[in-house]
């Protein structure tokens, strides 16, 4: 399984955040070989406000 740097990641921001900026950067490392080596993120599925996460958030899958 892959390992993270941190347990648990947490972050706020300005109510007037520009759009497209970096919020937060994570790293995992994995110990497999290969393409089983590659870690890929995802946010989960929760929701702000009754919105859904992904409508204020986005995660770049490759790098975090």
């Amino acid at each position: 399984a892959p390992v993270f740097a941190e347990a648990r990641y947490s972050a706020r921001l300005p109510e007037n955040n520009a759009a497209g900026a970096l919020v937060l950067r994570r790293r995992a490392w994995n110990a497999d070989w290969g393409q089983n080596a590659r870690v890929r993120y995802r946010l989960g599925e929760g929701r702000v406000r009754g919105a859904p996460l992904s409508s204020s958030l986005s995660v770049e899958a490759e790098t975090g």
